[in-house]
Formats: structure tokens, sequence, C-alpha cells
């Protein structure tokens, strides 16, 4: 099945048997969307009318020039930059949003590489796409029907976005919607108010205030990460917002202001952000300012310095050690818990001050939003499947047809997760809600088993645990947990002790065949095995959905089965897996009997 948003969506959480049952996702057996054999006239790419007729930009006017620095939420929402107003563009979190990937003309699809947008996650890749390229030409077109856009661009509210409609071959006939963000704003507290929230915090620990408009951008990241200048710093730092939950930057802010430094954890604010609204007039606080660690994420260096060679086991080890010692140092200093461990959430810092034996690494990002599925611990994993059959009941269906006790076909499954009743609870924590709902033993328990899936990333070399549908990287996993090809035994055996209780180990013990769940291949899902299947037929996308619909159903049973046994009623969970400094220890002892080897 060919990729987008909408099909990504639909295949990649529990919510799809919801869906299915609904018959919400009938559409995709629907012949008339897959592109099958040649294709009529009126939607030929050979008719002149569907062509692109080129993909450059425009210079002839002043205000051409747009770059793309990114995509996030399955190729649906752009990091485009206006070049006219660099460089003395203050980063505002302004986006471009495009329809789904199904939306675009059959014509167009290959020539937009529309398919291969969904998974992409490098900048850079990105820039390069066909649909990239025509967003530029169709925000040139737009800036030259009306020139008052870059200045009104500059005015809206922080976190605004520019919708597109529609696409189309021709940027003339794709519609632009500004859509001004005012809720952000509206919700941003002033500095005073957060000081006298917080007011454990001591005067003297708090950054300094910096209004966002003498910022100057020069790159996006991530969608909530840029790089920036700033007045007075050498070089760029990294400015972090949260246009989508202000409540979770915050909680990422108190944290950083809170926690004692430690080496490998993210250094304090370098200062706090701020920005005037132009309703009302308050100054609220938008983001904050970090140090920019150049070097980039583990998720980047790992898989390319195991390819050439040149990442020692020593070196893997120590950077374990480092992550693990961060871990304890956020249990025992801070009194929290970190959920979040993958390669992606580790930077490295090459200029260690030690003089060189491979940098160190730094934890980052610490709003709590919980990981992906599969880096998550059973008891962890399992609620999270509840949740989202939860609000997919909600959704569909009736209140009381999604609670806890009336005639439905998960019935079980959520009686087994059921949450207190007058459950009090902040956004932060509702929003991940398996995670702190755990007794704070139980969390450091599925912190470790997080950490045993890092320490097997480590030593493979890889940028993730498995390949996923949703995300591609420079450099995919070319091998999954728990499959072995780099990690030596004894390394093995600690990663083992940790992910105690993992379904994968489980699996193999009792020699269980499962349903094989959906993959993807270059820009389309399949069944796992079955990638010789025709591209693009209704034959190949109903094989598909049945696929997902086993995989599913098994996911569940499994999950309702955990909900119902000893160890969850016991709370009690990982009982095999170590503590974090256990897990210390261990990867001292372990370091000191590795060779200087890379592989």
């Amino acid at each position: 099945m060919e990729l987008s948003h909408a099909l990504v969506d639909a295949v990649w959480r529990p919510k799809f048997l919801v869906e299915w049952e609904e018959g919400r996702l009938q559409k995709w057996l629907d012949p008339s969307a897959h592109l099958v054999g040649p294709l009529p006239w009126d939607l030929s790419p050979l008719n002149p009318k569907n062509r692109v007729d080129s993909l450059e930009q425009a210079n002839n006017n002043s205000n051409a020039g747009w770059r793309i620095d990114g995509a996030t939420v399955c190729g649906t929402r752009f990091f485009a930059v206006p070049l006219a107003l660099l460089p003395a563009l203050p980063p505002l979190g302004i986006f471009v949003t495009l329809p789904d990937q199904t939306t675009f003309p059959p014509a167009l699809r290959s020539t937009l590489d529309a398919s291969a947008s969904v998974p992409l996650r490098s900048g850079p890749a990105i820039a390069r796409l066909g649909v990239s390229r025509h967003i530029c030409r169709a925000l040139d077109y737009q800036c030259e029907r009306d020139p008052s856009i870059l200045g009104r661009y500059r005015r809206l509210p922080f976190g605004s976005e520019l919708v597109f409609e529609n696409v189309a071959s021709d940027p003339a006939d794709m519609r632009l919607t500004v859509v001004a963000n005012h809720d952000f704003e509206r919700k941003a507290r002033r500095l005073g108010d957060l000081r006298e929230l917080w007011s454990d915090i001591p005067a003297d620990a708090w950054p300094v205030e910096v209004d966002l408009l003498s910022l100057r951008f020069v790159r996006q990241i991530h969608d909530t990460v840029c790089l920036v200048e700033s007045p007075g710093r050498d070089g760029t730092v990294v400015f972090k917002s949260a246009v989508g939950s202000v409540e979770h930057m915050y909680h990422e802010l108190r944290f950083l202001l809170t926690i004692p430094p430690h080496p490998n954890v993210m250094p304090r604010p370098l200062a706090i952000v701020t920005k005037r609204s132009a309703f009302g007039g308050k100054r609220g606080v938008v983001g904050f300012l970090l140090r920019h660690f150049a070097a980039g994420s583990l998720r980047d260096v790992l898989p390319a310095r195991q390819r050439a060679g040149t990442l020692p086991a020593r070196v893997k080890a120590k950077w374990c050690r480092q992550v693990v010692a961060a871990l304890v140092h956020i249990r025992e200093a801070a009194g929290t818990f970190y959920p979040d461990l993958r390669p992606d959430n580790v930077l490295l810092d090459e200029d260690d001050g030690n003089g060189g034996g491979g940098g160190s690494v730094v934890l980052c990002d610490f709003e709590q939003r919980g990981n992906w599925h599969e880096w998550c611990a059973p008891e962890v994993l399992f609620r999270q499947y509840a949740e989202n059959i939860r609000a997919a009941l909600l959704l569909s269906r009736s209140e009381d047809d999604a609670g806890y006790g009336v005639a439905s076909s998960y019935r079980r499954l959520l009686a087994g997760y059921a949450p207190p009743a007058h459950l009090i609870e902040t956004p932060v924590q509702a929003a991940n809600r398996p995670w702190f709902l755990l007794p704070a033993a139980a969390q450091e328990k599925a912190v470790v088993y997080s950490v045993g899936l890092f320490i097997y990333t480590m030593f493979e070399g890889l940028s993730n645990v498995r390949r996923s549908i949703a995300n591609q990287w420079l450099i995919d996993p070319d091998v999954e947990f728990p499959a072995v090809r780099n990690t030596p035994g004894a390394v093995m055996d600690l990663v083992k002790r940790c992910t105690d209780g993992a379904v994968e180990w489980a699996d193999q013990e009792r020699g269980v065949d499962k349903p094989p769940r959906v993959v993807r291949q270059g820009g389309a899902l399949y069944p796992d095995g079955q990638l010789d299947l025709e591209f693009g037929t209704a034959a190949t996308a109903a094989t598909v959905l049945d696929a997902a619909r086993a995989w599913w159903s098994a996911e569940l049973a499994g999950a309702e089965s955990f909900l119902q046994s000893d160890e969850w009623r016991s709370q009690e969970f990982g009982k095999g897996r170590p503590s974090l400094r256990q897990v210390l220890q261990e990867l001292d002892r372990l370091g000191e009997g590795l060779d200087d080897t890379a592989g």
C-alpha cells in the first residue's frame, strides 16, 4: 500500500481495530484508491494539464526564495523558511501544512515523491523531494501575487500556520490560508507568574530573559527545536519551544531549572525567551535557549560509525555508562524518571574536555511524553494500548460504551486497566498516564527496560530497536531486537536481564509463531515476508489490512492477558531486572573486559 499520513495513522496503533470495526478503513479497499494500470487521460501524467512545468524556483522578483529545512507529521507539516526575511528573521515557529498525500492528484504522487515524504526524518533529504520544491514554488507564487504576505508573516502570532488546502500541478491553483495561532500566546504565562508559581527556585537560579524578536533564526532541526543566534553569544544556540503543548514546554523548563547539574544531563537553560502578545500586550514565556551540541544525536552517529568501523567497544560501554549515570542522577537527585530513552534523545559532546576518548554523551528532552511502542516495557506498553483503545472508543461511540464494563469487545481489556475513579492529573500526567500511574519502584524498572534496549542499539550500532513504518532515518536498522550480530555475549546477558519480561523473550521460549507485522519497504507497506506483492493494487491493500488486523488482535490478546495477571495486580513488575545502580556497576565491570576493537 502506498504510504500516506492517513495510512500510517490508521495502521500504527491498536485503534486500527476499532476503526476497522466501525467501517472507517474500508476506503483503503476501494480499487479507485489505488494506482492500478494506466490512468485515464484526464488523470494521466502524460496529459499536459497534469504536468508540473518545473520544480525550480523563480528568481525574477524580490520576494522569491523559500527553503525547506525538514518536515514532520508524516510529511504534512513542513519547515519552510522565507529567505527574503533572513538574516533578520526571528524564530516564529511558523510552518507550512499540506493535506494528506491521498488527496494529491494521482499524476503528481510520483513526481512530488509523495510516499517518500511520509517517513523521512532527514532535513536535507526532505528538502530534495519534489513536494518540498513544489511548496517553495507555490509560496513564491503567493508572494508574487500578494507582496504583503512577507510583511504580515513577521507579525503573525508565534506558532501560526500557512495552510495549503490542496495540491495542484500549477502552483497558481493551490489555495493558501493563513491560520493565526492566537491560542499559544494566550496560554503562555508571564515570567513573573512562573517565578511566583515556582517559588522554590531561588531568584539567582533563574536565567536572563531574552526577547524572541532579538533572536535571529538560522535553521529548523525539529518541530520544537531550531538554531538561532542570540545577542552577546558566540555561535549558534538552540531555541526550544513547543507550539502544540505549552504545558510540556514549561514542564521541561522547570526540570532543567531544578535538577542539580550533571555532566551527562542537558545543562541549564542559557536564557528564557519571552514574546509580547499582539492582543493585550502580555509578555509570555514561549521557550528557552540551550547549548547546541553540533555533533548531533546518536541516532545518526551510531550507525554511521558502526559502518565505518570507528566505534570501539570501550567507547560504546563508556557512553552506555554515562547514560545510566545520568538516569541514576535523575532518579536520585530529581526524584523523577526519564521515559524517553532512545538514540535520538542522546546527544554527542565531542568536546568533553578529556582529551579525546570518543567524547561524552548528554541526555536531552525532558518533557516526559513517553516513548515509542518498541521501547516500552510490557507494563507501560499494554497500558498505552488500553489508553489508545479507550480514546478511540470515546471518539467513535458514546462515552458509556467506552467505559469499563459495557458490552464491548474490549470490555476485559479496559476493565483490567482502570485508573483511579477520581484521578486528578496535570496535562503532562494525563498525556503520559501509563508512566505516571506506575509506583516509583516500577518506574525505575521500566526505565531499566529501555536501558537494556539502548545498550543493545549501542553495541549493534543501530538508530532504533527495529525499522519503523513512520520514521526513516539516514541509516535504518538492518537487524532487529533480539537478533545479535555485534553484541558480545556478556553484554547481551545484561541486555536480557534488563529487558526481563519482554514479549520477544517469552515468544522465543514458548516457540510462539506470531502473525507477521506490517513493515515499510520504500514508499509502501507490506506484510513482513511478503515484500514481493504487487505494488498499488486493491488486492495488496486487502492483504496488508488483514495482516494489520491479525497483528493487532494478537497484541491486544496479549495485553488483555497481562492486565489480568498476578503481576499486574501486584504492580511489581520486572522482578528479574536489576536496579539502575546495579546496571551501572555491571557496565563498569564489562567495560574493563572489552578491547578497543571497533565493530
